[in-house]
């Protein structure tokens, strides 16, 4: 992995990059609709990664047409991702570890993410991270969502960092192509879905976990400390 900028500052997507969540949303919204008695295999679950809950609703109601009634699905995804979350919400791993070092490296971090703004908060609160962002850039700040680029140049705006110069960190599809639209250096730690060689081809690095892009920025300021 070779980083052609210096890191000033980094961006994090949420669900699925810093929250071991992205499954437990695919998974309450499949209980929902089977609850519903709407049933799709998981690859048609598999397309909402990384997307606003207006996508999300869109393709359920093309997919289940009038079976699909958003006031009752709304209900049974708030009981089954509350039931899912009860003793907490997980973090990814190495997610603690790396905002902890660029936290002592005094680089600026924001998150950038497809989910509300009061979602966001309470999420990033509840897992014990909302404290290390200095900006949230959120589904109702920004006219286009992922995987337009607007939600990661409003985040580098946000911390007055030019995009270049930004780290993104990403797990999704459209996630990377938010990221890499903007102009900023991504590495994808793929979640639910593996890499694809089109995202490959896009990111400066695709790795396994935190702990990867950790190590590797360890080592880089160890060869230039300036």
């Amino acid at each position: 992995m070779i980083l052609p900028n210096a890191v000033r500052a980094a961006i994090f997507d949420m669900d699925g990059t810093l929250l071991d969540t992205e499954r437990l949303y695919l998974r309450a919204i499949s209980d929902a609709c089977s609850a519903m008695r709407l049933e799709a295999d998981d690859g048609f679950f598999l397309q909402m990664l990384g997307t606003p809950w207006s996508n999300c609703y869109a393709l359920m109601e093309r997919r289940f047409g009038g079976g699909f009634v958003r006031g009752r699905f709304d209900g049974l995804f708030e009981d089954r991702f509350g039931a899912l979350t009860r003793d907490g919400i997980p973090v990814k791993p190495g997610v603690r570890e790396l905002l902890a070092h660029l936290q002592s490296r005094s680089t600026p971090m924001a998150v950038a993410t497809s989910t509300s703004g009061e979602v966001a908060r309470r999420q990033l609160e509840r897992a014990g991270l909302l404290n290390y962002f200095a900006a949230q850039v959120t589904a109702d700040m920004v006219k286009e969502a992922k995987p337009a680029p607007e939600t990661f140049l409003k985040a580098a705006e946000e911390l007055a960092v030019a995009p270049q110069y930004c780290l993104a960190l990403e797990d999704s599809p459209a996630g990377v192509q938010s990221a890499v639209g903007s102009g900023a250096m991504t590495i994808m730690i793929p979640d639910l879905a593996p890499a694809t060689a089109a995202e490959r081809s896009l990111c400066v690095a695709v790795v396994r976990t935190m702990h990867d892009v950790l190590d590797y920025l360890i080592a880089a300021e160890a060869a230039s400390p300036v």
